[in-house]
């Protein structure tokens, strides 16, 4: 299987990736809700709607709880060992 690694500081997410994600984890579970770039925005105190924070995301994807892997039809969200150990036990 080939690896393939975005650096999204040089190209975004495509909509049809942060969906995949987003309809198996929703979108809050996206977010990192502890890291400085959320509190910068503001966003602990504001509310905004989903297609709000998907812009602000596309904007600033330093919004989002990374890594976010995908293998096939798995996928995972943040520093999610377990999720790569069976990821990896699928591709050996």
């Amino acid at each position: 299987m080939e690896i393939h690694f975005v650096d999204l500081k040089q190209k975004p997410m495509s909509p049809g990736e942060i969906k995949r994600f987003t309809d198996r984890y929703g979108l809050p579970a996206l977010l990192d809700t502890e890291g400085k770039a959320y509190t910068d925005a503001g966003l602990k105190y504001l509310k905004v709607s989903e297609t709000e924070l998907l812009r602000r995301i596309e904007q600033d994807p330093k919004l989002l709880r990374l890594p976010l892997v995908r293998a096939a039809n798995q996928l995972s969200v943040g520093q999610d060992e377990n999720s790569w150990a069976a990821m990896l036990s699928v591709i050996d």
